[in-house]
């Protein structure tokens, strides 16, 4: 099957890539200018593409004949520069969304199978359910809901759609640069770094985090067309919080727990309280997360601290 991995040289289209790849699909993966490293341009055809630019797309119409299905994972994917830069947030996750739609119209692209996001639910004191109301309390979350619009707009043209509501990924390879997105690798990068993590909002806020080989998997099952034209939550349905989530960062950090110092140093918009996956709809496919947390995050620490020693 010919594959296009939108957001391909990211965290989780890395992951996705190499294990489609592993599965015997020829990928082809697209990202911005200046991501894409050895470990990609050795395996993949690869196209420097900004999607909110449509005239862009040509190089890819141009030369490659038969696209069978689109992982779509190209994103703005934090809700705090969503609220300082909300029209960066807009052009990316929006109007990069519609034309990503366009593109798999004009190619008559079968499927796409879009990552959208547990933030489009806003904060609910339960387990959240595929079918409960989404009210986002941030642009992030506003732009990830208006993606899940196109993507089921355009299933009038028989392309068909399953679209994955992620919570928090965390992983190697997660994106240690960016210390506005990814709580997990925030506050790993700041204990490797520095003995001073700094916290913005409440250490009683909580998340559920899924680990990337996790959702790599799930990901994969949208291939199948039992998947057709469904939603799924992919989570781990465990509660985190903050303060538990620093504890374990520390715990299977080299440096001694006591070392460290916590600062509050305030909260900012648009972030969600809590979340957490009901996961029991994905589940029915025979999916469940495997890795478990602390593995996950001693694994994680132990590819941060070559990362960070390089720079």
């Amino acid at each position: 099957m010919n594959i296009l991995v939108m957001g391909g040289a990211g965290f989780l289209g890395t992951h996705l890539s190499h294990r489609l790849k592993e599965k015997g699909h020829n990928v082809i993966i697209i990202d911005l200018k200046g991501k894409f490293k050895q470990i990609h341009t050795d395996l993949f055809s690869c196209y420097e593409c900004d999607i909110r630019k449509y005239e862009e797309f040509d190089k890819i119409k141009k030369e490659q004949d038969s696209i069978n299905v689109i992982y779509h994972l190209a994103a703005q994917t934090s809700g705090r520069i969503s609220q300082e830069e909300p029209e960066l947030d807009v052009d990316t996750n929006v109007k990069g969304t519609l034309n990503v739609c366009r593109f798999a119209k004009e190619k008559k692209v079968k499927k796409i199978i879009f990552t959208s996001s547990m933030a489009t639910y806003g904060n609910y004191n339960d387990e959240i359910l595929e079918s409960f109301v989404q009210r986002p309390v941030s642009n992030y979350g506003i732009s990830k809901v208006c993606g899940e619009q196109y993507i089921r707009a355009y299933n009038q043209y028989d392309m068909n759609y399953t679209i994955y509501r992620l919570f928090n990924l965390f992983g190697p390879g997660q994106n240690l640069a960016n210390l506005k997105q990814g709580m997990a690798s925030v506050f790993m990068t700041q204990s490797i770094l520095s003995n001073n993590i700094k916290v913005t909002g409440s250490l009683d806020r909580y998340r559920d985090f899924i680990h990337v080989e996790d959702v790599v998997e799930a990901l994969i099952l949208g291939l199948s067309s039992n998947t057709d034209n469904e939603v799924y939550n992919v989570g781990s349905s465990k509660k985190v919080t903050v303060s538990q989530l620093i504890d374990s960062i520390l715990e299977v950090n080299d440096k001694e727990s006591s070392d460290f110092i916590i600062e509050n140093i305030g909260s900012h918009e648009g972030d969600q309280f809590g979340s957490i996956a009901n996961i029991d709809k994905i589940r029915k496919l025979g999916w469940y997360p495997k890795k478990d947390f602390i593995t996950g995050l001693r694994e994680m620490y132990e590819d941060a601290k070559k990362e960070l020693n390089k720079e």
